[in-house]
């Protein structure tokens, strides 16, 4: 599936390995690494993303699940779409990588996947953990959380105050 994905928002395949036991795939490069990395728990010296910047990164993204959705037929459902899978190049492009999760050959949006586990608790719907399926739908919705990180610099999932447990963003 990778080779036949390709667009300026999603990581690029450089190459691959396949012999005997090792299976390696080499992406491009992101200099900046991934986008948590720089919306909190900042290192000593690194400024927050300015608005202007955090806002570029939201377009990427939405554009890189637009292509999926909406350019690819038939299209992809990403699922797992979380700041830890968006990387940053040099200029703070976005690059949406991490595709072990990503269903390619659906028809529509209610041919959907079927998982037992899926990684990316709070980015996920709340209809996922009641009948484990993942839709087109899903995406737009890991999309949301990730826009509210990206504005507010919060986690997307939290431990509650009283250390009795976590919330979401979404209970704001």
């Amino acid at each position: 599936m990778l080779c036949s994905i390709e667009h300026s928002n999603l990581i690029k395949m450089i190459g691959y390995c396949d012999k005997g036991n090792d299976r390696v795939i080499v992406f491009e490069f992101m200099p900046l690494r991934s986008l948590n990395l720089h919306l909190r728990d900042l290192q000593p010296g690194q400024k927050p993303l300015d608005w202007k910047t955090r806002m570029k990164i939201a377009e990427g993204v939405a554009k890189a699940l637009e292509y999926l959705h909406d350019q690819k037929d038939p299209p992809v459902i990403y699922s797992g779409l979380k700041t830890s899978r968006v990387l940053l190049d040099e200029n703070y492009n976005p690059k949406l990588s991490d595709f072990g999760c990503a269903k390619h050959g659906l028809k529509w949006d209610y041919a959907p996947i079927h998982k037992k586990y899926v990684r990316g608790y709070g980015y996920l719907p709340p209809e996922y953990f009641m009948t484990r399926v993942l839709t087109l739908k899903s995406d737009v919705y890991g999309f949301g959380v990730v826009l509210l990180e990206l504005i507010s610099g919060e986690k997307a999932i939290q431990a509650n105050m009283r250390g009795s447990g976590r919330h979401s963003i979404l209970s704001w």
